[in-house]
């Protein structure tokens, strides 16, 4: 069974998600609850993944779902991340959310409607048969998840390309770098109205986002890395996992230890189409060079 993905750096680093998985469960709340045994698994675990080389692949998903509100339950986001320890490098891949796609068992659809059919497990299948690419973690939150966990860390900054004036996700910014609270960020990444490309712009804005989230955490780990671990129980209390400490803890490090400036954003080369009288995105062949490159080192190197 594949692994939901939520650790508290990593969870933002991720973000831009919104996903159906919140609801923590007993046993989580009381491991919230104890600081000492948290603290004591992550400093066993912290050597290991420390020294931990081999690139990792993560799917980060998220859906429209919020309570009293829309409830399609599809992803508005989808993006490929991976990381190489070794280089210290990595790349985010965006998926646009119509993406014209083949959905293991259910025939060719919107790639987003993938999580309301079988879960972040079927997007995984997805995306896997898309790319050729195996995934080792998956992760998703929802809006107010994702809101909490950037108020928590203290906001993100965040670089604005174009000027922005959306009432329908509430994003209105001028250009140029803006501190964003939670609901901020969540509005500039959920902007698509007036976007260049539409859903293709806006999946890179996420990216935008994220190395924004990237940056956030080598502050806050060059000043401090123990509070790496106040970044995974942050996580951890918004949102379901059944990784262990030690698992979380190596993604941490990982992304912690690769700078912004080494991470490619972008979007997988794709047009905007019709399938009667559906607006969808079509994946470009030329999409294949990028997914050989990642699936060799985790890295784009063209």
């Amino acid at each position: 069974m594949r692994r939901v993905l939520a650790l508290g750096a990593l969870a933002v680093v991720l973000s831009m998600t919104a996903g159906l998985l919140l609801r923590p469960s007993g046993e989580r709340a009381s491991a919230q609850t104890s600081p000492p045994l948290v603290i004591q698994r992550a400093q066993a675990s912290y050597a290991q993944a420390a020294s931990d080389r081999s690139p990792l692949t993560i799917l980060a998903l998220g859906s429209d779902f919020r309570p009293g509100g829309h409830a399609c339950n599809c992803a508005d986001s989808i993006h490929l991340i991976t990381m190489n320890p070794e280089k210290r490098a990595g790349a985010i891949v965006g998926f646009p959310r119509d993406s014209y796609v083949d959905i293991p068992g259910w025939g060719r659809g919107k790639l987003n409607t993938a999580l309301s059919l079988g879960g972040p497990e079927l997007v995984v299948r997805a995306v896997e048969q898309v790319t050729g690419i195996h995934i080792d973690y998956y992760l998703a939150t929802d809006f107010e998840g994702f809101s909490r966990m950037v108020d928590g860390i203290g906001g993100l900054d965040v670089v604005v390309p174009y000027a922005m004036s959306d009432p329908f996700s509430g994003a209105y910014f001028t250009p140029g770098r803006h501190h964003m609270k939670g609901g901020h960020a969540l509005s500039f990444a959920r902007n698509r109205h007036g976007t260049p490309g539409g859903d293709i712009g806006r999946s890179e804005n996420q990216g935008r986002v994220l190395l924004a989230a990237v940056q956030r955490l080598h502050e806050v780990f060059e000043h401090d890395p123990a509070q790496l671990v106040g970044w995974i129980a942050l996580g951890m209390r918004h949102m379901q996992t059944d990784l262990s400490m030690g698992e979380m803890t190596r993604l941490a490090l990982a992304a912690a230890r690769t700078p912004a400036g080494s991470i490619r954003n972008l979007v997988v080369p794709a047009t905007i189409g019709n399938v009667g009288a559906a607006s969808v995105v079509f994946i470009s062949p030329a999409a294949n060079a990028l997914f050989r490159d990642l699936e060799d080192d985790g890295i784009i190197n063209s």
